[in-house]
């Protein structure tokens, strides 16, 4: 039997690790329980005031928000840690044409019984000088369901974080360029921050298309 997660630490997806001792643990307590909603926000905005770039961060959603809003109608999500073999980062790095900051990938799987409703990772991008924290949730086709911005830690920028934004990747794949000015619009004063984002989604649709592509 899978044990809940109660609590999802915040500052290991930032640092872009995995969690100790589980491949795949149900996350029933960021959809099911009110109470466990609540305590991961509390652990969320603690770990957030820890880290170097408090001064300026704004949290627009945490993951668990996220989560929840974006498979509203899921019963479960599921956490699988996906490590990629050396020859494998670079096969991803040459189709990015950029490199890959870790080997080590959580994937947040969103399932009703048996059936998978869709996926998502919760990923950092360089923006000018700070990270830009986001969520990409992909459909079961490994088309793009949805793209959140949970933490902007720049002066300028920010924009990246509304709608008119992020709707922009709502339905591309793996196929689709997903860059400034193919398929992507830039917004005037964000154009790093803008760049970033794409440049995470992109790499985000890759790394699914490698571990569960071959699903569909």
């Amino acid at each position: 039997m899978k044990k809940p997660l109660l609590f999802i630490p915040y500052a290991r997806w930032l640092r872009g690790r995995a969690l100790p001792g589980q491949n795949s643990v149900a996350c029933h307590g960021i959809l099911g329980s009110g109470l466990g909603l609540r305590f991961i926000s509390l652990i969320f905005l603690f770990c957030l005031a820890s880290t170097r770039t408090q001064a300026l961060q704004t949290i627009y959603i945490t993951p668990s928000e996220a989560l929840k809003t974006i498979f509203n109608t899921s019963r479960e999500v599921v956490l699988e840690v996906k490590t990629l073999e050396d020859s494998q980062k670079k096969t991803i790095e040459k189709k990015i044409g950029s490199g890959l900051p870790k080997k080590t990938w959580n994937f947040y799987i969103a399932k009703s019984g048996s059936k998978i409703d869709g996926y998502a990772l919760i990923d950092n991008e360089v923006g000018k000088v700070e990270l830009i924290t986001f969520m990409t949730a992909i459909n079961p086709d490994g088309t793009i369901k949805a793209v959140e911005i949970l933490v902007y830690r720049e002066s300028h920028g920010a924009e990246v974080h509304q709608k008119k934004f992020t709707k922009q990747f709502i339905g591309k794949n793996t196929h689709d360029p997903i860059r400034l000015g193919q398929g992507i619009q830039n917004i005037s004063g964000a154009t790093l921050s803008a760049r970033a984002v794409s440049l995470g989604v992109k790499r985000d649709l890759l790394l699914w298309e490698y571990f569960y592509g071959h699903k569909k």
